[in-house]
């Protein structure tokens, strides 16, 4: 009931101005822009790389059928782009920005590195692309309902005493660990749990550990099962010698959430982390 009401809210709170900000065409090269446009109701008519995008979260936060595909991200297709006459050019690559701002105005932001706690950020960030759309109310509005999504979440937590671990397979041996710069992070902090993997290597919150040093970590291991990724790794493990005695050997319990978000988005995804988390603990938390 929990989970079918959070979806519910989702879709009404990211379709609200469906109607009014349609009339915005915009091409973007960055995931998180794409995502907060879409929670705007500016569903972008073309997403740099968009089938890898689909490919790794397997989610209906950008329709499929709603933006084409305009190749890879440091070289999109000029000549399709062109041809769709768009009102504005969207993304986090100035010199890409720059080779086509002579289609359409370019607006330039990013949401990564992080200027503020992570989803301070993250609604800056919000903000930000509103601001250029005129359309500021309406991120007023659904940064609002974000947060109360995330106070009912928080509220329905069983247990937030043990700290968590969000780690997502690179491949048999390696696995990402998710640290302070990354808006899972920021999820992690506003439903009141304890991140347990403090060190972040990089600008984006990503650490790579080997799969001894993932199995030793203290607190509650969340695995994140990307479509891209989950097969082909889930048999390796599972016929691994190493791994099924490492895990047998850890004292904290392991759980594994769906991959239906992307771990470098936007407000979109971070309530789909938030719910996919919730629901494993409260899971793990019944006798």
């Amino acid at each position: 009931m929990l989970k079918q009401a959070l979806l519910m809210l989702i879709l009404s709170v990211f379709s609200i101005f469906a109607e009014s900000a349609e009339r915005f065409s915009i091409v973007t090269s960055d995931w998180a822009a794409a995502e907060t446009l879409s929670m705007l109701g500016v569903t972008p008519i073309a997403i740099a790389q968009f089938r890898n995008y689909q490919g790794w979260t397997g989610n209906e936060i950008i329709r499929e059928e709603s933006g084409i595909d305009i190749g890879l991200k440091p070289m999109p297709n000029l000549e399709l782009i062109s041809n769709y006459e768009p009102d504005f050019l969207l993304g986090d690559n100035p010199i890409l920005l720059q080779h086509v701002s002579k289609l359409a105005p370019t607006i330039d932001t990013s949401l990564y590195p992080f200027e503020h706690s992570p989803w301070e950020s993250v609604v800056d960030f919000t903000c930000e692309i509103a601001e250029q759309l005129d359309l500021l109310p309406e991120a007023g509005i659904v940064t609002a309902q974000a947060n109360k999504q995330l106070a009912i979440l928080r509220d329905q937590i069983k247990n937030k005493e043990t700290p968590v671990v969000i780690a997502q397979f690179r491949d048999d041996r390696h696995a990402w660990v998710y640290g302070e710069n990354n808006i899972l992070h920021g999820v992690i902090n506003q439903l009141g749990l304890t991140n347990a993997w403090e060190p972040s290597a990089s600008a984006t919150g990503l650490s790579v550990v080997t799969i001894d040093v993932l199995a030793r970590l203290d607190g509650h291991l969340f695995i994140i099962e990307s479509p891209a990724y989950k097969e082909w790794i889930r048999e390796r493990l599972e016929s691994s010698d190493i791994w099924q005695i490492l895990i047998s050997q850890r004292e904290g319990e392991i759980s594994y959430i769906p991959g239906n978000f992307w771990v470098f988005g936007a407000i979109p995804s971070a309530l789909r982390f938030a719910e996919s988390l919730v629901e494993a603990l409260n899971e793990d938390a019944v006798p």
